[in-house]
């Protein structure tokens, strides 16, 4: 009986093994194989975003293969998507990119679940105080003659 056991586990787990193998041909033998992207764009304080404007860029070849615009729940979908790595860019009505999801594979009949949501707004008033504090740095250090900064003493390194 033992025995029976391990051969019909040793089957499963065969069988178990195979079987996304037998799917991924299956898929890339059968045209008709709806390749899917679904996901949701969401907002910096996550809240969905009303009809978000959406493209789905290939990785590999950096063409902008499909666009699209997300529903009141901020849902969107990319249908019939050749197998590939992608990214999905959060666009302004200009075309301008706001934010890129992560980087997914999706094979010949698969349905990928997405997202993309958009950072923290950061304080305006901050970036351009550092730059112009950048900025009058390096217009008092030249005019007193101060062309390059190098350190005055070795590299300090981390001892263990």
């Amino acid at each position: 009986m033992p025995r029976r056991v391990a051969c019909v586990t040793a089957l499963a787990l065969c069988a178990a093994a195979v079987a996304p193998a037998l799917a991924q041909d299956r898929a890339m033998s059968d045209p008709a194989a709806a390749t899917i992207i679904r996901g949701s764009a969401w907002s910096a304080e996550n809240t969905p975003i009303r009809d978000a404007k959406l493209r789905l860029r290939n990785v590999t070849t950096g063409r902008i293969e499909a666009a699209t615009v997300g529903d009141a729940e901020g849902q969107f979908t990319f249908a019939n998507v050749a197998g590939g790595t992608y990214v999905v860019e959060l666009v302004n009505d200009t075309g301008r990119v706001l934010t890129v999801g992560h980087p997914f594979v999706i094979l010949p009949g698969e349905t990928v679940a997405t997202f993309v949501r958009l950072g923290v707004a950061k304080a305006p008033g901050l970036a351009s105080f550092f730059a112009n504090a950048a900025a009058a740095a390096i217009a008092s250090a030249s005019s007193l003659g101060v062309t390059a900064l190098a350190p005055t003493a070795p590299p300090v390194s981390a001892k263990r």
